[in-house]
């Protein structure tokens, strides 16, 4: 029997590893789906628009991205900033936005644009903007509406931004009174009203933590909201936007934006505000920094970084500000800080 025994070892041995093996396979892939979970989750996204990128290449426009997004039919963009990831705003770019919209009321709408290059809107894939924008629709109609803007060279930027803002006039309204922006609530991202399914991340890792203050009569700043955002330590809002809900713009307020940065470089960095119509302090570590104030810093430290802006009366220009710096290895000339580069939170994990 020992014989046996002795002849099988080998056959029971690798069955014994086959199925160690095995069991190693399944535990990774289930660590694997964990972790997917961990980063990933899943929703509908109902309120928001489809966006379709292209560059300029001559005379032709090329598809470089499409994806739903969380916004209105609105555009803005920061000359120094590319509108999507390989598209060099210099260039020349266009960008075309679809929602749909249910209607209230029966009668005569018109829809118009503002914007620093050109636009053409459609309604159900009829051009009626710049040629006609009035059209006569029914309540309970369901209406597809895409916005095409172009910005063929950097003279369409104004201010230092590429701009299209959407503006309709309603049977409600009437046409004798000022256009009015949709709300994103009014805006649908498919046509049965039921929302995208979309796979989102499950922590935000790479962005700022935003406060919004509003200007009291007296001077003064009260808080009215903070939140993490999925942006960069730069800021922009146009004259006639609410920099957030309940703010007015003109009245005056204050925007705080903080993140940290993990520093790959030993030496000297400077921080800048480049493009302002205002003069933001400049945190770093808790400690107010003037714009170009050296400050050495270490490789590998994990610094804290803060702006704080504040805008005391109207501005037909916009509220804006670009946060740039120096680094031991790129002293010049300034440059914005990437978003990659911010994180939302000190331990690096995001929240």
């Amino acid at each position: 029997m020992v014989s046996t025994i002795r002849k099988k070892m080998p056959l029971i041995i690798c069955t014994l590893i086959a199925c160690f093996a095995l069991l190693s396979i399944n535990s990774s892939v289930a660590s694997a789906d964990e972790g997917n979970s961990l980063t990933r989750a899943e929703g509908k996204l109902v309120h928001g628009v489809y966006t379709e990128y292209f560059r300029r290449d001559g005379i032709n426009y090329i598809p470089v991205a499409s994806q739903y997004e969380n916004s209105n039919l609105d555009f803005a963009c920061s000359f120094n900033r590319e509108p999507y990831p390989g598209i060099n705003p210099n260039n020349g770019f266009r960008v075309i936005k679809t929602a749909y919209v249910k209607l209230s009321g029966s009668g005569t709408y018109m829809f118009m644009t503002s914007t620093t290059g050109n636009t053409q809107v459609y309604i159900d894939d009829v051009l009626v903007q710049p040629t006609y924008p009035y059209v006569n629709l029914q309540a309970g109609q369901i209406i597809k509406i895409k916005v095409v803007s172009n910005f063929p060279t950097n003279a369409q930027s104004k201010a230092g931004q590429f701009v299209t803002d959407f503006y309709w006039k309603s049977p409600e309204i009437g046409l004798n009174f000022p256009a009015q922006q949709i709300a994103q609530e009014l805006l649908y991202t498919t046509p049965d009203l039921q929302g995208i399914d979309i796979v989102v991340p499950d922590k935000l890792v790479h962005g700022v933590y935003t406060e919004y203050e509003r200007r009291q009569p007296m001077g003064t700043f009260i808080p009215v909201a903070s939140q993490f955002e999925d942006t960069t330590l730069d800021f922009r809002c146009q004259y006639n936007k609410q920099p957030y809900p309940g703010i007015d713009p003109a009245a005056g307020f204050r925007v705080k934006k903080t993140a940290y940065i993990q520093l790959t470089d030993t030496g000297t960095y400077r921080f800048y505000s480049a493009n302002s119509n205002v003069i933001p302090q400049i945190y770093v570590n808790d400690v107010l920094v003037q714009n170009s104030y050296p400050v050495y810093l270490q490789a590998g430290q994990i610094i804290k970084v803060k702006v704080v802006a504040a805008f005391h009366k109207p501005s037909p220009s916009g509220y804006n500000y670009d946060l740039a710096w120096s680094t031991p290895s790129s002293p010049a000339p300034y440059k914005l800080i990437p978003q990659e580069l911010l994180y939302t939170t000190p331990d690096l994990n995001g929240v």
